[in-house]
């Protein structure tokens, strides 16, 4: 990827909270559209030999109700799973507290060659909006960077054995860059 500061202004995102019995619910959203068809991505996203190419490698029992783990990233349970476009699976750490993550995948275009993913990542979190709003930058553009590698993986740009826990100094600027979005998102979602 050379233009990384290009290519993160075709990724769309977006804030949003909601008071709930639970607590104070936040969210950040990514939307983009992906050069291949919805059965491919589908299948990047969720069968394992694939995932690890891009993202990290996962075990577990893949299947709706159970349990998954990203080797050295976060766990949790399969919730949904509806083929080829819905997956809602929970995110724990090991240090506590699990948020929910929700990928859907719409296919584009009257040959169907292209595929929409919104990714909404969703918690509780026991601290107000200005720390939320200040911390950003520490979280929202790892997936940011997903995207970047899934991208680079369906046009076949991923180098084999590439890494993500491995930031090249292109990835550090990615995820400079991208901070730098979430901050301006993040000021328009505060004076909103």
């Amino acid at each position: 990827m050379t233009d990384t500061a290009g290519w993160l202004k075709t990724v769309h995102r977006e804030l949003g909270a909601e008071d709930t019995d639970a607590g104070r619910s936040r969210s950040v959203l990514l939307r983009r559209s992906f050069g291949a068809p919805v059965e491919d991505v589908w299948e990047a996203v969720t069968d394992p030999v694939r995932l690890e190419r891009w993202f990290y490698p996962v075990s577990g029992d893949l299947r709706l109700g159970g349990k998954y783990q990203l080797v050295g990233n976060a766990g949790g349970e399969i919730r949904t799973c509806d083929r080829p476009n819905l997956l809602v699976v929970t995110w724990e750490y090991d240090g506590g507290g699990s948020s929910d993550l929700e990928v859907r995948l719409t296919a584009e275009g009257d040959g169907e060659e292209s595929t929409l993913i919104e990714l909404r990542h969703t918690a509780v979190l026991p601290f107000d909006d200005d720390f939320w709003l200040a911390n950003l930058g520490q979280f929202a553009p790892g997936w940011d960077h997903g995207f970047c590698r899934l991208d680079a993986y369906l046009r076949g740009e991923l180098a084999e054995g590439d890494s993500p826990n491995e930031l090249s100094i292109e990835a550090q600027r990615l995820w400079e860059l991208a901070g730098a979005e979430w901050a301006a998102v993040g000021i328009a979602w505060r004076e909103s």
